[in-house]
C-alpha cells in the first residue's frame, strides 16, 4: 500500500474544492442561487485523442437537471484561465437553470457550400459513381454538400449518394471522372446493351468515398 496515498487523495480533494469555488465565484450571483451544489471530480478519458484525465464539473440545478462541462487536465493542473475558457456562458447557465437543453459547449461552425456552385444532380438523380481504378456503381443521390465530422470548416463533398447495395458513398468533387448520370435502360427490343466503361484514365481520378 501506498503510504501517501492518503495524502494524495487529501490533496485531490482540496483541488477539487478549489476548483467548485473558483467557479461559482466566475458566475453571476443570480445564476449562483439557481444551484443546489456543485461537484467536481476526475474521470479517465478512454479516447486516444483525448486527455488522459479530464476534469469534470457538474452542476446540480434545484429546479432543473443536472448539467456538466469538462477541462482536459488533471484538477491539480485547473487554472483560473480554463475556468473562464471552458465554463459556460451565463447565457447557458441560466437556461439551464430553466430546464432549457442548451448545447455546450458550442458546435462547431460548419461553413457555408459556395453559393456561386451549380452541382449537376438534384437530389433523387440516378447516378453512377466511380469507386475504383476502372469500376463504378449505381446509386441515387440523397445529399447536396455533405459534410463528415472533424472536417475543416468550410470542407464539402459535393454529393451523399446511396449506393443500390445498401451502401453510402460521397462524391469529392463533381466530375464527370467521379461521378456521371446513370444510362437509360436497355430498349425494350431485347438488345444485350455493354456495361458503360469508365471515362477517362483509370488512375487519374480521385474515387468515391465511404460515408
Amino acid at each position: 500500500m501506498d503510504p501517501q496515498a492518503g495524502k494524495k487523495k487529501e490533496m485531490k480533494k482540496q483541488f477539487m474544492h478549489k476548483v467548485k469555488e473558483t467557479f461559482v465565484s466566475l458566475v453571476a450571483p443570480r445564476i449562483a442561487a439557481t444551484f443546489d451544489d456543485v461537484t467536481v471530480s476526475e474521470i479517465i478519458c478512454g479516447d486516444p485523442e483525448c486527455a488522459p484525465v479530464d476534469t469534470i464539473v457538474r452542476i446540480i440545478f434545484k429546479d432543473a437537471p443536472i448539467k456538466s462541462f469538462g477541462m482536459p487536465k488533471e484538477v491539480e493542473d485547473v487554472t483560473l484561465e480554463d475556468l473562464q475558457e471552458f465554463m459556460p456562458t451565463d447565457d447557458v447557465l441560466e437556461g439551464w437553470s430553466r430546464g432549457e437543453d442548451l448545447e455546450w459547449p458550442p458546435l462547431p461552425d460548419e461553413g457555408e457550400p459556395p453559393q456561386d456552385v451549380v452541382l449537376r444532380f438534384e437530389l433523387g438523380d440516378r447516378v453512377e459513381c466511380r469507386v475504383g481504378a476502372t469500376k463504378w456503381a449505381a446509386g441515387v443521390v440523397i445529399k447536396q454538400w455533405y459534410r463528415e465530422p472533424g472536417w475543416p470548416t468550410d470542407h464539402f463533398a459535393p454529393y451523399q449518394i446511396q449506393l443500390d447495395n445498401g451502401k453510402k458513398i460521397f462524391a469529392p468533387k463533381d466530375d464527370v471522372q467521379v461521378i456521371r448520370a446513370e444510362p437509360p435502360p436497355p430498349e425494350a427490343n431485347g438488345a444485350d446493351s455493354a456495361e458503360p466503361a469508365a471515362e477517362g484514365d483509370g488512375g487519374a481520378h480521385a474515387p468515391m468515398h465511404s460515408s
